[in-house]
């Protein structure tokens, strides 16, 4: 007749030698093992979250990208569409100068005056700004010379009158102007004593 003893398997043997061997570890043994186990937990938390944190660096730097490429599009298509609605604001313009007097009052004169303006707030609303004075100095960037001559007021280097107004939209030039840039002046030198020059002789205007 067997034991009970005899009946256990190799199964129930086996835990309890693994149980017996955990016993016969000393406190510090186990407190090592323990320390030795939460050391890898924890490399294994910072290896997730610095996975955690390079995807999400990588997400915002794309989603920052696609949002600067969106903006320029954005900033080309608008570009190019006022590139285009130029020539006919030019022909709007001169047409509202070469009104004749006797018609400026009237009221479809009026009219297209205020369609003009409005046009005009309407474009810079969108960032579009005038460059190109009467009076700056030349500047190649902005500035295309169409003829140079001497002039009795302005400087030599300066804008002595404009043909064509140009356009910048925000920093970018969209048209630069077609200017007349003085050669020199054709006045006569100040004396010695340093007489004072008129009003706007030799200086820029802004």
């Amino acid at each position: 007749m067997s034991h009970p003893e005899d009946q256990r398997g190799p199964e129930s043997g086996a835990r309890e030698g693994a149980s017996g061997s955990d016993e016969a570890l000393s406190p510090a043994a186990q407190l090592d093992q323990a320390r030795s186990e939460a050391d890898e937990q924890r490399r294994k938390a910072e290896t997730y979250l610095d996975l955690a944190q390079r995807t999400q660096a990588d997400f915002l730097n794309y989603k920052r990208r696609t949002t600067q490429e969106l903006e320029q599009k954005v900033k080309d298509a608008n570009a190019g569409l006022l590139t285009q609605l130029l020539p006919i604001f030019d022909d709007l313009q001169r047409a509202l100068t070469s009104v004749p007097a006797d018609l400026a009052e009237h009221s479809w004169a009026q009219g297209i005056g205020l369609i003009g303006q409005k046009l005009e707030h309407v474009l810079q609303l969108q960032g579009l700004e005038r460059i190109g004075g009467e009076g700056d100095v030349f500047d190649p960037r902005v500035h295309e010379a169409v003829a140079y001559e001497e002039h009795p007021v302005y400087d030599e280097g300066q804008v002595a009158s404009v043909y064509r107004v140009g356009y910048r939209l925000n920093d970018r030039v969209l048209r630069p102007a077609q200017v007349v840039v003085a050669r020199g002046s054709a006045r006569p030198p100040a004396s010695a004593g340093g007489e004072s020059r008129s009003v706007g002789e030799g200086t820029a205007h802004p």
